[in-house]
């Protein structure tokens, strides 16, 4: 637990987290308010118009993760510096996973609360806090294999808002296995977005074990 609320510490004094999250939040406002307008003028909004705004707005947490993950190969390569404190490297990959998900959890909330209630969606609330988290880690993952925070970045932008809908687009079966899936339909994602998580989440701790500082 040590470790945990040390990584949890550092990842507080990171101003890029504390601007990300705030942006995404304030992002989400105004998009749940022009979805508020455009269906009180009668415009077809889809089935889970309460989901609507955290389609976009999830990006700023595949930001949010990527950052995290990364800051500690950018100047300086602090990492170093945390693993003399700390050698055992998977308890440290865990360690930080926890205090992520620490620090994820009430922005996720606070914004799946923006998007759903106002548009009676109180449902979808606690999944759509579970599938932000959970993407939040997936894109940390990511981050600390690929170690460089714009790459990681485009990659993932590229796989949730390029690669995803046009594989939808083409195979509607192809939907189930996408990590994306439960921002559109919690009920049928979920099982999908756990999945890419666990599996990222392994392969950084796999690589992180393995490969020099």
């Amino acid at each position: 637990m040590n470790a945990t609320r040390a990584e949890l510490r550092k990842l507080l004094t990171l101003p890029s987290l504390r601007r990300t999250a705030l942006l995404t939040w304030a992002a989400t406002v105004l998009l749940t308010y022009a979805y508020a307008s455009a269906e009180s003028r009668g415009d077809r909004l889809g089935d889970n118009a309460a989901l609507g705004p955290l389609g976009y707005t999830q990006a700023g947490f595949l930001v949010l993760g990527v950052l995290a993950a990364t800051s500690e190969y950018q100047e300086g390569d602090q990492i170093r510096t945390t693993l003399l404190a700390m050698p055992r490297r998977l308890p440290l990959e865990a360690a930080k996973a926890l205090a992520l998900a620490a620090l994820t959890l009430p922005v996720a909330a606070a914004t799946a609360a923006t998007s759903t209630l106002p548009a009676d969606g109180a449902g979808w609330t606690a999944g759509a806090t579970g599938y932000l988290t959970l993407t939040t880690l997936l894109a940390a993952a990511v981050g600390s294999v690929v170690r460089s925070a714009v790459s990681a970045a485009i990659l993932l932008l590229g796989l949730y808002f390029v690669a995803g809908p046009l594989l939808r687009a083409g195979s509607t079966a192809s939907a189930a296995y996408l990590p994306d899936t439960a921002a559109l339909d919690p009920s049928h994602g979920a099982a999908a977005t756990i999945a890419w998580t666990f599996g990222a989440l392994i392969l950084a701790a796999l690589t992180f074990r393995r490969r020099d500082a």
